[in-house]
């Protein structure tokens, strides 16, 4: 297994939002987030992210395998 933190990418929405729609791990997040989590709310978050200024925002991808399966994140 490889576990890495990269940036995020528009193609990870999916791996996102599989993550996210699990309810176990809603239960556990105190970000308030939808349930379901659905592939576009993956995807408006991801292109925030992508189009913030760096300088400002630390946001990554938490990568499992070359699967998004998470996000660390400071702003």
């Amino acid at each position: 297994m490889t576990v890495s933190i990269r940036t995020w990418k528009t193609t990870d929405a999916k791996s996102l939002a599989s993550a996210l729609s699990n309810r176990k791990v809603l239960n556990n997040l105190r970000d308030g987030l939808p349930y379901p989590y659905t592939e576009k709310d993956a995807l408006d978050y991801i292109i925030s992210i992508l189009s913030s200024n760096p300088n400002d925002t630390f946001a990554y991808a938490i990568d499992v395998d070359g699967i998004a399966v998470g996000s660390i994140q400071t702003s």
